[in-house]
């Protein structure tokens, strides 16, 4: 093709017609410019098209995190409300005299397991630390999912304040085993029947006016309210993971 091209300029150039030379040379730069720009118009469109590709993808990944999320918030807003109900059974429990010091102690740990929160969010942080956020064309969508975040990790933050402050007072007795600590099951599995008698039996449970029964007391309606908190942050997260949900679930997803 190009010694075609090249021919005619030649033959062009020794008749000695300059003038059709010349708007043959511009047509040609012309059709050279026309083929370049429809290159790089094809090369956009690939380019877009890889990108819509990956988009979509990306859609279907968050989508399927905040699925398996909702699934977490429902179990742990389940988890609370059980302790929340324990909780409230054992102030009955303790203030019915007479009672068995080992049975409250059971309760109590149970009542007082705390198990991080931990969400999915690999495809957004994906995203954001990859600089491919600019990908997501719907703005609503894309917002959306930015102020999710935002919340998703203040409502972490704030449980795992909850947690500490959970932790740190259930220990917080002078001498563990005067609590009674060593009548907890898994430490009934440990110790045997020496270790059990080496240890102080303090029925403290059956008298209103030992400081461990007006401490454990006040611990656990102190527990009871940040049990009542983590409730109602799961109820927060779950509420404003609906639209985003909703959102994402407005997309192609196969």
């Amino acid at each position: 093709m190009i010694k075609f091209f090249r021919k005619i300029r030649q033959n062009l150039l020794s008749e000695g017609r300059t003038g059709k030379y010349l708007k043959y040379a511009i047509g040609e730069i012309v059709l050279v410019v026309i083929g370049i720009l429809i290159a790089l118009q094809i090369n956009n469109w690939n380019e877009d098209r890889k990108n819509r590709i990956t988009e979509a993808d990306y859609y279907c990944r968050i989508l399927d995190d905040f699925l398996l999320n909702e699934k977490l918030i429902d179990e742990n807003y389940e988890l609370i409300a059980n302790k929340i109900k324990l909780t409230k059974a054992l102030i009955v429990d303790l203030n019915t005299i007479p009672n068995d010091r080992s049975r409250i102690l059971n309760k109590f740990v149970i009542a007082l397991r705390q198990d991080a929160f931990v969400p999915s969010t690999i495809t957004f942080e994906d995203l954001t630390s990859s600089g491919q956020l600019k990908l997501l064309t719907d703005i609503t969508l894309k917002n959306r999912l930015i102020k999710h975040s935002t919340v998703l990790n203040n409502t972490i933050n704030l449980l795992e304040e909850n947690r500490n402050e959970i932790i740190k007072r259930y220990f917080d007795f002078d001498l563990i085993t005067e609590l009674g600590y060593q009548d907890v099951d898994y430490m009934q599995k440990e110790l045997s029947e020496e270790h059990i008698s080496f240890l102080p039996k303090i029925n403290w449970t059956n008298d209103p006016t030992n400081p461990y029964f007006i401490k454990f007391q006040d611990n656990l309606v102190f527990f009871l309210g940040m049990q009542m908190r983590q409730r109602q942050y799961f109820f927060n997260l779950k509420e404003d993971i609906q639209e985003p949900i909703q959102l994402l679930k407005g997309k192609t997803c196969k």
